[in-house]
């Protein structure tokens, strides 16, 4: 852009040599020369000031100029940025068309590839409800069929038996497992080889096989870590004995709300040491004093006109005598410092169990069970838990008569290594200290140092 060129001034100097020069117009009288005289100085004065303010015009005029040209520069520069703005914004739209265009594009594929999953999966439940379906009506045929066969229904109890000779490994459980496996893989044969209905399709379970059974396995690495840590620290810091003490333990010492036994002062020293147990037999009498003051009740301390009934200690049960048998048939202590207190089968079964249970755990913290795996480690742990089982439910000595085993055949942990050293027992019953057996007593102990 050009700016507009100034007007050229007019020279004063010339003006005022042509007019010093040019006749007068009239003559004029002599007698007013100095008055011309100074009619020409005021006009040379003036036109000197005009020269002043010409030349201030003139460097006026340059400085404009040059700032012109400056203002110039900038605005050719800016007009450059503007155009490289504008080129790079019309960059940026366009590339954020593209990705809102991809965007969309990306979004329409997910939901279309969305609604082709969903579509699958309906179909896929579709059939599944329908193979369901038709295998809940064979399972009804199949059950249909074995109660018309009219087969000899075992009591309740029986399977209790077989969880507990498959355990303890006895010949006759695994004839019995056999005879049922036997029997249902007939059953099942038969009901596959009978005419089907011609709208129900074949069986599912004649195509696939069944899957192999095992163990949970989050327990089984939980007891594989007690195992391996060699008794490096404390049974309570363990996941597995914490479990197992909710579980089983616990609930197996908890005698109900007649009880005069503490289960913390039971658990601490169980856990530690064995107990004294002794069984009695019908000629012996057990004072109604055999009960210390410390372990009854507040209320019963009291109370002196209170009936004085013989009561198991550990469940509050009294003792009753039919005909020639009675209930308290056996007695225990912690140590050898305390009085012995009665109690009866029941609350003998659930203390041996736990104590069993403990004999197990101990032996393996001192390393005794080296040679064998966890696998057979963790099969008479389930064993012994079992037993606990069965003990805080009152069925034990049931249990024990199916296997033609009498009420005190309570099943023992697994004797130690045959490498262990003198000064240890190689006995591993149940309950404490070894004390000398008296006759018609029962004593059960732990391996302990001489």
């Amino acid at each position: 852009m050009e700016l507009p060129t100034p007007t050229p001034t007019p020279n004063l100097d010339a003006m005022t040599e042509s007019a010093a020069v040019s006749p007068p117009v009239s003559q004029q009288p002599t007698c007013n020369v100095p008055e011309h005289t100074r009619t020409i100085e005021l006009q040379a004065a003036e036109i000197a000031q005009l020269k002043q303010e010409l030349a201030a015009q003139n460097e006026t005029m340059v400085r404009l100029q040059q700032d012109m040209q400056a203002l110039n520069q900038k605005y050719v520069g800016e007009i450059d940025n503007v155009a490289r703005v504008q080129y790079e914004k019309d960059l940026v739209e366009h590339e954020l068309e593209e990705l809102s265009s991809r965007l969309f594009e990306e979004a329409n594929a997910m939901v279309a590839q969305e609604r082709r999953e969903k579509w699958a999966l309906e179909q896929e439940l579709r059939l599944t409800q329908e193979r369901l379906q038709d295998e809940q009506t064979q399972l009804g045929e199949l059950r249909e069929r074995i109660h018309s066969e009219k087969e000899e229904s075992s009591p309740p109890i029986a399977r209790a038996k077989l969880d507990l000779q498959l355990l303890m490994n006895t010949n006759q459980a695994k004839r019995a497992s056999s005879a049922h496996h036997r029997m249902r893989t007939s059953a099942t044969a038969a009901a596959l080889s009978s005419p089907r209905v011609n709208s129900m399709p074949p069986p599912a379970s004649a195509k696939r096989e069944r899957p192999p059974l095992s163990v949970d396995q989050v327990q089984l690495e939980a007891f594989r870590e007690f195992v391996l840590s060699g008794g490096k620290k404390k049974m309570n810091q363990f996941a597995y004995m914490k479990h197992c003490q909710a579980e089983d333990i616990d609930p197996c010492l908890r005698f109900g709300p007649h009880s005069r036994l503490s289960i913390k002062k039971l658990h601490d020293f169980i856990s530690r040491q064995p107990c004294f147990i002794e069984q009695l037999d019908d000629s012996a009498t057990v004072s109604h004093n055999a009960v210390p003051a410390s372990a009854r009740p507040l209320w019963e301390r009291f109370q002196h006109n209170a009936e004085d009934v013989l009561r198991c200690t550990a469940c509050g049960r009294p003792d009753t005598i039919t005909g020639e048998s009675r209930l308290l048939t056996y007695r225990f202590r912690l140590d050898e410092t305390e009085e012995w207190c009665p109690i009866d089968q029941y609350c003998r079964d659930r203390l041996v169990a736990v104590c069993e249970f403990y004999v197990f755990i101990r032996n393996i913290t001192k390393g005794f069970y080296t040679d064998r795996s966890i696998d057979d480690l963790y099969a008479e742990n389930i064993r012994l838990r079992l037993q606990m089982f069965y003990s805080r439910m009152g069925a034990l000595p049931f249990v024990l008569d199916g296997l033609g085993l009498g009420p005190d055949s309570v099943g023992k942990a697994s004797p130690p290594l045959d490498t262990i050293p003198d000064d240890v027992s190689d006995i591993s019953v149940s309950t404490g200290p070894q004390t000398p057996v008296q006759p018609h007593h029962h004593v059960f102990t732990d391996p302990v140092h001489k």
